[in-house]
């Protein structure tokens, strides 16, 4: 089955009204991809992940203990371009037809990984209740519903992602251990830099991976 041009719309207009008017109740589920990004990139390039922590409001936390100078950049890197880069693999997927409920199957590989280094009741109760919605659409719903869904989880990610960064900018007035004030010791570029560059990654992001949505539907 696949989806046409007006579900490929529809679900994107649904997606924005959780990525935006409802951010305050949605934000955590890419709190739970930022840190994930961290801790995935970090472990994939040497890092020793200790522990994931996802707060209220839309604050997280990845501790590593043993890094090297790559992994703890691209680690950090990784943070605020990670629901970009995970929203555009589901685009991937899908526009090259394959089944959306492997969309959400990934998904929850995903969540579990997380869930296993979380080390706070809040994180692991927003990661249990974002996997149980997946798992349900994913298990018992009609290949049409898991369709939609699909559509819609990976339109949030783009736009939640795009939606995160403004969020970096408010912090960085007063908190110099945001990722960009972090990056900015790391590699001597500007914290104002690698704001722009999480924002410019992002927007593209969401507008090249929007794009192939509605084309496939078109």
């Amino acid at each position: 089955m696949a989806a046409d041009l007006g579900m490929a719309w529809s679900t994107g207009v649904v997606a924005f009204v959780a990525a935006v008017p409802l951010w305050r109740y949605t934000t955590n589920a890419i709190t739970i991809a930022h840190e994930g990004g961290h801790a995935l990139f970090g472990w994939l390039f040497g890092s020793v992940v200790k522990h994931v922590k996802i707060f209220r409001a839309g604050a997280g936390e990845m501790q590593a203990g043993a890094e090297n100078w790559l992994s703890k950049f691209v680690s950090l890197v990784a943070g605020y371009l990670g629901p970009s880069i995970f929203g555009f693999g589901g685009v991937q997927l899908l526009v090259h037809d394959a089944d959306p409920r492997s969309v959400l199957l990934l998904s929850l590989v995903f969540l579990a990984g997380v869930l296993v280094m979380t080390r706070n009741l809040f994180g692991i109760f927003v990661i249990l209740f974002v996997g149980a919605m997946l798992w349900v659409v994913a298990m018992r719903s009609t290949e049409a519903v898991q369709l939609a869904f699909a559509y819609v989880w990976v339109w949030f990610l783009l736009m939640g992602g795009t939606r995160q960064v403004p969020e970096l900018f408010h912090a960085m007035r007063t908190d110099p251990t945001t990722d960009a004030g972090q990056l900015q010791s790391h590699t001597l570029i500007g914290d104002v830099v690698w704001l722009f560059v999480f924002w410019l990654l992002s927007l593209g992001a969401l507008v090249y991976g929007g794009a192939l949505l509605l084309r496939h539907g078109a």
